[in-house]
């Protein structure tokens, strides 16, 4: 059998011996020989060495991986965005409050709630729910308690903004800050998820709806009659309903006479008009240890019924503290007869004033000395005057000691003594061109005790006494025929069985305090007649059951002066000839003064036919013929 190697083509045995390993002796013949092998002889080329693939460094390695996480960590990044911004979330939905940051207690106020929805889908079944404090109100109706607002908004699409006015009124101290939360509710059509989105809205109440004002002694000794004076403010725009006060009494007091009386402890004030005061007046006995501290405290606010005893509003609070002292000189002061707190007087009344003592101690007090101090606007300096003290002007104080009283040098136990002065209040322009005046009186006593080496005690201020003058309302009222706004007719002068028209003019004026509620009335008699013609138009009226003609002036501000008039129809009798009669009653003017909280008023003599104002008048014009 042929050898395999005799059957390969000469081709093929050289492509083997090329690419075999073989030494120079080895190596085949010649595909051009005739087949036999020969030993070569001389130089024959090694064969070409395996190529080898270049290896990469380490420093090469780490910088590709580095390139290549952080591209991985870019590309993951960028997808999160976009599919996280793409998501639903409380935090795309904003809300935003456009308000006052400052409002007056019981004021109308309006705050727009806008609800932006940055979603990619819509907020499904939102609603917006707004928490009021204790003191809210419905804006139409300060009555009427308002703790919650919530309102259905529907569906927001992605995108939509939606806006909600809300109303309300709110009660509370000076300078409260008020916090009010807000919260959207809402789902999405693909979860079943409720997101809320919340914020808060605060501002400042600036102002109470009722000022209350306390005036007492901050010091007093057990078991001695103490009074509190509680002045109750409407600083609202619009009238309070079921307005009151309660009060809360320290342990220790005990009542014994209270004005306006109240159901318990609440004082039923009923309604108040913008700027209108109340006055509430309690009298008492306070016991206690020395150098306690008793607190009354007071509340006003809306009640919930003109029959209930529970706020349903409160307005404002205020607290009064009173020390309980041990006095070692017991001090009276009455003024024009009357001990209390405050009284009232008219400008350019004469004030008396009685100042008593007593050593209230079981010991010798030595030096003793006792001064009023006058404050206030209202007090005519020059017309003070004392009988057994000193009054130095300059700092407007009164003084009593050793040196005006010899008692004071020297009290034995249960000794006792008084003084007196007087003294006026401003009046004419003076007296005109002050507001609310009034005038503070301040007494304050020392001594020295014996037997406690002689160290000085001072009590201040262990009483005060107010004074405060009411304004001075006043009318004037005249008949006249040839001037004033009407055209009058008949006989002049008046002439039996014949009618004749007179022009009756009113004058109003008002000088310290504002007043409200001004009205002058009067009542004609059976032979004037109201012909219906009056001026300003609408103030005037007649009652011609009552035959009363009532000018309703309204409020009067301190200072200022208003004009009316309405024309009669005089009809004399025989039996009036040769007499002057009146064509009206005597004629009133009546107010609310509004500082000393009382009804003022005057009144002046009837009109009668002698109209002496009219520039054509003469003397037997007066007469009926």
């Amino acid at each position: 059998m042929p050898d395999k190697e005799q059957t390969e083509s000469p081709l093929e045995r050289m492509r083997k011996r090329l690419y075999a390993p073989a030494s120079v002796e080895d190596l085949s013949a010649s595909p051009l020989s005739d087949g036999k092998q020969q030993k070569a002889e001389g130089w024959a080329p090694e064969p070409a060495p395996t190529p080898k693939v270049p290896g990469l460094s380490g420093s090469a390695l780490f910088l590709l991986f580095a390139v290549g996480f952080f591209a991985l960590a870019g590309l993951t990044a960028a997808v999160v965005l976009y599919l996280g911004g793409r998501s639903v979330s409380s935090d795309n939905l904003t809300i935003t409050v456009e308000g006052p940051t400052t409002v007056s207690g019981g004021e109308d106020v309006s705050f727009l709630v806008t609800i932006t929805n940055n979603n990619p889908l819509p907020a499904t079944g939102a609603t917006l729910e707004l928490d009021f404090p204790e003191g809210t109100t419905e804006a139409e109706d300060v009555s009427v308690p308002l703790t919650n607002y919530t309102e259905s908004l529907g569906d927001i699409a992605a995108g939509e903004t939606l806006r909600r006015t809300v109303r309300a009124a709110f009660f509370g101290g000076e300078n409260q800050r008020i916090s009010i939360p807000i919260k959207v509710e809402y789902t999405t059509g693909n979860s079943n998820a409720t997101f809320v989105k919340q914020e808060a809205h605060e501002f400042l109440i600036s102002t109470a709806p009722v000022a209350l004002s306390i005036t007492t002694l901050s010091e007093i000794a057990s078991g001695q009659p103490l009074t509190l004076v509680l002045t109750a403010r409407s600083n609202a725009v619009a009238p309070l309903n079921n307005v009151a006060v309660i009060a809360e009494y320290p342990f220790g007091f005990t009542p014994t006479a209270e004005t306006p009386e109240p159901s318990g402890n609440t004082f039923t004030l009923g309604t108040l008009a913008p700027g209108e005061e109340r006055e509430m007046r309690i009298v008492g006995t306070l016991s206690g240890q020395d150098g306690e501290e008793r607190v009354f405290r007071f509340s006003a606010g809306a009640l919930k019924s003109s029959v209930s005893n529970e706020f349903n509003v409160t307005y404002s609070s205020k607290e009064a503290a009173v020390f309980i002292t041990q006095p070692f000189l017991a001090v009276a002061l009455t003024l024009g007869r009357s001990s209390d707190a405050t009284i009232i007087a008219s400008a350019g009344e004469p004030i008396q004033a009685l100042l008593s003592w007593q050593n209230a101690l079981n010991s010798v007090i030595l030096d003793g000395r006792i001064e009023v101090r006058f404050s206030g606007d209202a007090l005519d300096p020059t017309s003070v005057k004392a009988t057994n003290g000193f009054f130095q002007s300059a700092n407007r104080t009164v003084m009593f000691d050793r040196d005006t009283e010899a008692g004071l040098a020297r009290l034995e136990p249960n000794d006792a003594g008084n003084g007196s002065f007087t003294f006026n209040t401003k009046t004419g322009s003076a007296g005109n061109a002050l507001r609310n005046p009034s005038i503070t009186l301040d007494v304050s006593v020392s001594g020295r005790r014996v037997g406690e080496a002689s160290v000085p005690e001072t009590v201040s201020s262990t009483i005060r006494r107010t004074i405060k003058i009411q304004s001075d309302l006043a009318v004037s009222a005249q008949a006249v025929r040839t001037v004033g706004p009407f055209e009058n007719s008949g006989p002049w002068p008046p002439e039996a069985n014949q009618e004749t028209t007179y022009t009756i003019m009113l004058s109003a004026g008002n000088t310290v305090n504002s007043v409200g509620g001004a009205t002058v009335s009067m009542t004609l008699p059976s032979y004037s007649r109201f012909t219906g013609v009056s001026e300003p138009a609408g103030e005037v009226s007649y009652n011609e059951f009552t035959r009363e003609v009532t000018w309703a002036i309204g409020d009067m501000a301190a200072g200022s002066s208003r004009e009316a008039a309405f024309q009669i129809a005089f009809l004399p009798s025989v039996s009036q000839k040769g007499t002057k009669p009146p064509l009206t009653s005597d004629v009133t003017i009546a107010g609310f003064d509004r500082f000393v909280q009382r009804e003022i008023g005057q009144t002046v003599k009837a009109v009668d036919t002698q109209t002496s104002t009219d520039p054509a008048y003469q003397d037997s014009f007066s007469l009926v013929k």
